[in-house]
Order: C-alpha cells, then structure tokens, then sequence
C-alpha cells in the first residue's frame, strides 16, 4: 500500500499519539515521509511502529547528510551504543558540508579535543575569508 497524500500535522498527530493504527499503516507513512525527505516525520512513524529497518534507513540517510541530531535520534530509537569513532565519522561528514554546529556537538560527543579544535581554525578561517 502507498500513502498518496502526506497528512497534515493533526492527522499526523492522531495517527501517532491518538487512534491504534496497524503498524504496516505506519510503515507505510514512514515510507511516504521518507519519499518525500521528511526524514524527521519519517522517523516518527517508523519509531511507532517499531520498524527497525525503516529507523536504520534513515540512521543511514542521516549520517550520509552530515545530520547529527538526527543521526543521533535514530541511533537512540535502534537502541545503539556509539563509539568515539562513530561520532568522529559523523562529525567528519558534518565537516564535509559545512554544518558545523552539528561537527561541534558530534566531536564533543566522541570527545576529541584536537578535532574539536580544528574544527574551530576552519570556522574562523570561514569568518576571515569572508571579512575580507
């Protein structure tokens, strides 16, 4: 089954928190959400409905983009527990397309401080090259 229109935030709402909907409905939301590059929607259906390979598609897609924060929830909601190493690659990812904000709390995370401070030369190389 494919979700044709993408509810509105009520419907959203009552199908997430209010009405029992059978998980393959969720699923199916999810997917349509993640069609659409709702990542953050997507994700909530897929957590309602206890769908693991829909939650890692979007781990997936969210560590692919550099987004740390949502790379995070996913790895929260598939129960995960990350090494230094997985917050450095996401960082480097993040780094990549210039979400630095999203490097920062990721290489805090892995705690590395000689990252984190190249992370703040590149930063402020950015803010002087376009002061100039």
């Amino acid at each position: 089954m494919s979700i044709k229109k993408l509810p509105d935030y009520r419907l959203k709402q009552k199908l997430l928190y209010i009405d029992k909907v059978n998980d393959n409905v969720l699923k199916d939301y999810g997917n349509s959400f993640f069609d659409e590059g709702f990542l953050s929607d997507a994700l909530d259906f897929f957590q309602k409905a206890n769908d693991k390979e829909g939650i890692q598609k979007i781990k997936d897609m969210a560590f692919n983009r550099g987004d740390v924060m949502l790379f995070q929830q996913s790895v929260k909601a598939l129960n995960l527990e990350l090494k230094p190493a997985d917050w450095e690659g996401i960082g480097q990812k993040a780094i990549g397309f210039k979400k630095y904000s999203f490097a920062g709390h990721a290489l805090e995370k892995a705690g590395n401080k000689e990252m984190l401070n190249s992370l703040k030369k590149i930063m402020q190389q950015e803010v002087d090259s376009k002061s100039a």
